[in-house]
């Protein structure tokens, strides 16, 4: 059996990071795992794992549930696939692992690319649950989440981003007139780091655009209204081919082209919908749900690294 070393990365996603790694390590045997900021362990019997596609290791999988593209960047100076360095990579669904195979330009096989859930997932399942017993379940009003993505990439001769922050921002009165509202930005646009996790699963409904968070609360069955007026067409225009162009090209979801018709669904959203059940059992399957930490776990007690261990003197 591998031990597991967990590469850790300083900046904004401290605490993201401290999540997914808990629960996977949570099913690992004490002394088997260990934690690094940056580095590889250099051992035959230690396989590592990245959260960040730039942070070189034996096994990557992204610190977010979204895909964004994110599998499919470059490296700034060579051009080539990032992905294409690592020896295996770990994706919430098929859909996803359908996309990277049917891509010319990614070099990984099948055999290395591994249907893994979401390990968030049975974390905020479980924080519902307490927050249940605890009686938090009653509320006069509806309860809703504005959580958008960041704005920090900036695109086309607009400079505009494909996150509903700061533009959302302006309804704030509106939205605390009618609902129990609160607002859950991005680590990048927020102070304190933490990740979204009470605020989620106390949420009848939420509001987003771009990120895990859309995942993340279709998971636990609670409608996302996306704000449409003021994202346009730029999720489809600047990240084609990836799964949110695809849900905003299918319609997959609630859609508001005005804040009256935001309002209006906010009222009355009740549960997903067949059309995001139907894309959730592609892209982050139910039956993962309550044992992706364990998953992961124990694959990546099984993976083969060894043959490789020379790379690492070549590679990022």
């Amino acid at each position: 059996m591998n031990k597991v070393n967990f590469i850790r990365k300083k900046g904004n996603y401290k605490h993201v990071q401290s999540n997914l790694i808990a629960e996977i390590s949570k099913h690992i045997p004490e002394g088997y795992y260990s934690e690094t900021v940056g580095k590889n362990v250099r051992r035959e019997d230690t396989i590592n794992l990245s959260l960040f596609i730039h942070q070189y290791s034996d096994v990557l999988m992204s610190h977010g549930a979204a895909d964004k593209n994110y599998l499919f960047m470059r490296d700034d100076e060579t051009g080539k696939r990032l992905l294409n360095d690592f020896l295996h990579v770990l994706v919430p669904g098929d859909w996803l692992k359908e996309r990277l195979l049917k891509a010319k330009t990614i070099t990984l096989t099948e055999e290395q690319i591994h249907v893994v859930g979401w390990p968030r997932i049975e974390y905020l399942l479980n924080l519902r649950e307490e927050s249940i017993s605890e009686g938090d379940g009653i509320c006069s009003k509806r309860r809703v989440l504005w959580a958008p993505t960041h704005n920090y990439r900036k695109r086309g001769g607009e400079q505009k981003s494909t996150s509903s922050y700061p533009d959302f921002k302006r309804f704030t009165s509106v939205m605390k007139q009618k609902y129990d509202y609160e607002i859950s930005l991005h680590p990048r646009n927020r102070f304190l780091k933490r990740p979204t996790g009470e605020q989620l699963v106390r949420a009848d409904v939420v509001i987003s655009d771009f990120g895990t968070l859309v995942y993340e609360a279709w998971a636990l069955g609670i409608p996302v209204v996306f704000p449409r007026w003021i994202l346009g067409n730029r999720i489809i225009k600047y990240n084609k081919g990836s799964a949110e162009a695809y849900i905003f090209e299918n319609n997959i979801g609630l859609y508001a082209d005005s804040i009256e018709e935001l309002l209006e669904m906010t009222d009355t959203a009740v549960g997903i919908g067949s059309e995001v059940q139907e894309f959730m059992s592609r892209y982050l399957p139910k039956r993962l749900d309550t044992c992706s930490g364990e998953v992961i776990a124990e694959l990546l007690g099984k993976l083969r690294s060894n043959e490789h261990r020379s790379d690492y003197a070549t590679l990022r």
